[in-house]
């Protein structure tokens, strides 16, 4: 097969867009719409942000309630894009890390994907 000069032209062309990231942009939140209680929609899962984040989940299908000494607690932090929970463990468990995208997050509305679904909460108070 020759090599053309079309050939050579059309190559400039085609090999620049090989080359181009799909880097998906830069998204930033505001952290201090997180802080608050929220529920999860359809469900009876609660999530509470404090400011400095610390962080309390339970599920009052369970009977746990916000006060209760079963409530689980987090640490939380956000960057950019990412929800970051961390789970504390104790003697018999090693802490469990969770990171959430954020799709949305507004002072009333929060939605995450968790990978495996997307979860969209409602802030309560």
């Amino acid at each position: 097969m020759k090599w053309s000069p079309m050939r050579g032209l059309l190559a400039l062309f085609i090999i620049p867009f090989c080359f181009v990231s799909c880097d998906k942009s830069e998204v930033s939140f505001n952290s201090s719409d997180l802080i608050g209680k929220w529920k999860e929609n359809g469900s009876s899962t609660y999530w509470r942000y404090d400011s400095g984040g610390s962080g309390l989940t339970w599920d009052e299908s369970e009977d746990v309630s916000e006060d209760d000494e079963t409530t689980m607690r987090f640490s939380w932090s956000l960057s950019e894009d990412v929800l970051q929970h961390v789970f504390s463990g104790d003697e018999i468990h090693q802490a469990v890390v969770q990171d959430y995208t954020i799709l949305e997050l507004s002072n009333t509305s929060l939605r995450w994907n968790t990978g495996l679904k997307t979860v969209t909460l409602s802030k309560v108070n």
